[in-house]
Formats: C-alpha cells, sequence, structure tokens
C-alpha cells in the first residue's frame, strides 16, 4: 500500500502532535507492506532526519483548508503523489475517497474561544470533512461520541484507535526546583483551554515547599499566566521551561510530586498517560478522554467546578501523598503506537 503522510506537525514544537506524528512515521517507515511518503503543505520551514520522499506542494495549509471546505483541490494526488491513501495527521486532508483524517478533539468545531487561532479556522475544513467521503480517525470513544452525536458525523466512517503512547525511560529523578522540597508539574502550551493561571493561583493552597514547573511552549494565554505568577506571595515558587527535549519532559515529570492539568477541554491527553508510566499520580479535571482511560484510577475534578482553584488543589494535596494505582499502569502498559491506516 502506498501512503501518503502529513508532516507539517514536525515543522513545529515537540507538542503532543508532534510527538505522535514522528512515531507514526517510525512505526509506518519500518512496515514492509507500506510504502510510506510525506507531503507538506507550506513554503516554509524543513522537516529534518526523514528518510522517506517528501512532496512539498508550496501552497499554505490555511489556503488549502479553505479550498476544501467546498471541493476537493488540492486532490490527494496534488500533494500526496501516486498514493492509495492520504492521511491528514492534523485535522485536515483532501475531503474524499482515500482519505484518512486524524481528529485528535472537537475544540475547533465547539470552543475555536479556547484554542490557537490557526487551529480554529479548521472549523469549515472540518464539517466539509465530516460529510465527505474520507474516513476519520479519532483516538478515543467519547471524541466519537461528539462528532456523531453533534456535528453529523456517520457512525460506519468514524474509527477509534487509541493514540499510542512512547515509552518513556527508566530515568531518575531531575535536579528538582532550588529551595523547595517538592514541586509539581503541568506540561503542555499556555493555551486558554488549558488554564494554566488557575494552576499558578492553586499553590497559595499548598503547602509552602511545594513549588510549580509550567514546561510547555508560549500560547495564546500567555499573559494572564504571567499576572498569575505576579500575583503570588512568592513568584519563585513557579518555574517556567519553554523548551525542552524528550529527556528534560520526562525528567521533569518523573521528578515531580505530581502532574497537574485543569484544562477545561482536552482530547486524548498523552502526558498524563506519560507521567503514569513513570508512576507520578495526576491532580486533573474530567474532560475529553482522561475519565474514559483513567478516571476510575484517579479522582478528577469536575471542569466547571464552582471554586475549581480550590478543587483542583485538594486533588494536588491527594496526588502529593498518593501513588498511581496498579490496575491504571497495566492498562496504560497495555498501549502501543498504533496507526488507523491497518
Amino acid at each position: 500500500m502506498r501512503v501518503g503522510l502529513d508532516l507539517t506537525p514536525l515543522l513545529g514544537p515537540p507538542t503532543g502532535i508532534y510527538q505522535h506524528t514522528r512515531a507514526l512515521l517510525d512505526e509506518l517507515v519500518a512496515r514492509d507492506d507500506i510504502d510510506l511518503r510525506g507531503w507538506l503543505l507550506t513554503g516554509r520551514g524543513r522537516a529534518r532526519g526523514l528518510d522517506i520522499p517528501v512532496r512539498r506542494l508550496r501552497v499554505p495549509g490555511s489556503v488549502a483548508q479553505q479550498t476544501w471546505r467546498f471541493g476537493n483541490v488540492p486532490s490527494r494526488r496534488l500533494i500526496a503523489g501516486a498514493v492509495d491513501v492520504v492521511h491528514g495527521i492534523n485535522f485536515l486532508a483532501p475531503p474524499s475517497a482515500g482519505s484518512v483524517v486524524t481528529i485528535h478533539d472537537t475544540t475547533p468545531l465547539t470552543r475555536a474561544d479556547l484554542t490557537q487561532p490557526s487551529v480554529a479556522a479548521k472549523a469549515g475544513a472540518i464539517r466539509r470533512l465530516l460529510r465527505s467521503p474520507a474516513l476519520i480517525h479519532v483516538p478515543a470513544q467519547v471524541i466519537a461520541d461528539e462528532l456523531i452525536a453533534d456535528h453529523a458525523a456517520h457512525p460506519d466512517r468514524v474509527v477509534i484507535v487509541p493514540h499510542g503512547i512512547r515509552p518513556t525511560p527508566a530515568i531518575g529523578l531531575s535536579a528538582g526546583v532550588p529551595s523547595y522540597r517538592r514541586y509539581l508539574v503541568t506540561v503542555g502550551r499556555t493555551e486558554r483551554r488549558k488554564r494554566v493561571p488557575v494552576i499558578v493561583e492553586m499553590l497559595a493552597y499548598l503547602p509552602s515547599d511545594v513549588a510549580l514547573v509550567i514546561a510547555g511552549p508560549i500560547g495564546n494565554d500567555e499573559a494572564d499566566v504571567e499576572a498569575a505568577i505576579r500575583d503570588l506571595d512568592d513568584p519563585a515558587r513557579v518555574v517556567r521551561v519553554t523548551e525542552a527535549t524528550d529527556s528534560l519532559r520526562d525528567s521533569l515529570i518523573a521528578g515531580s510530586a505530581g502532574l497537574v492539568l485543569a484544562s477545561e477541554y482536552e482530547g486524548f491527553g498523552f502526558t498524563p498517560l506519560e507521567a503514569i508510566q513513570l508512576n507520578v499520580p495526576i491532580a486533573a479535571t474530567a474532560v475529553g478522554a482522561l475519565p474514559e482511560l483513567i478516571g476510575d484510577g484517579f479522582e478528577l475534578v469536575a471542569p466547571r467546578s464552582p471554586d475549581l482553584t480550590a478543587a483542583l488543589a485538594s486533588a494536588a494535596q491527594r496526588a502529593l501523598e498518593s501513588s498511581v494505582p496498579t490496575d491504571i499502569h497495566h492498562r496504560v502498559d497495555s498501549l502501543r503506537w498504533q496507526t488507523p491506516l491497518t
């Protein structure tokens, strides 16, 4: 089978979609029954370290997604060449038979105000895809249910294949945060949907020897994050890491007393599952696929709790005092890098 894989996410920062694209690429390259090619819809940037042919159509993705709202141009052949299947790994591909499109979550369709403008702009093309013969891949039941019930996706064309979890190495504790005995960590771009300011404010409810590490690229909520840090009695309790390799991310998570997420909306959620692999407990809101994946192992917080900051602080305090349940470990260990194309 000749497969054309969208490699555009590899041009960006090492977020969850970057990690997923890189691992899926490696898994498909290793298969003898797949002839893999890559495609890019951009004239900028280079995807490095690739051993497959890459076709670059110098049409910006922003232009393609506008034309895909109404038709099939640019076509599968134009963007990827002579392939049997084209896989749009980040919400977009030609709305036609022979396309597989991964929809990680429904934020562009339901809460565009919470995400980056470039992601929100994909909504029209996604709606067209849902009406087309394309196969829709989602990583969790909750996302499939939303697309079918709220956005008229045809059940026969929605396929659930959980994202695989990259193996995390057995590593020692990180160096920690100077002057603090313990720290919590939150990982991800500082987007509004992540509600990182709530996590910063939560520190006021926790013991004074607990710090917070925010590890992830700068997003559209940065001004409010900085304001929340300034409002703390001790702003030094917060450490920022805006660029991190995989090994540094793993080390920061492994050395932490707990992972904290306050998201208003989330998709699959790679980071909580990576934390479980590293035996790190979790305090998080009950959003996206987290109740489906780990909700019976951790007491998740309602995302619209009347006093979310206090509720999240209580969950974080429990994380500080707990460990990861064994049965959740087994469930996470069963996940492997998978592809919807097989």
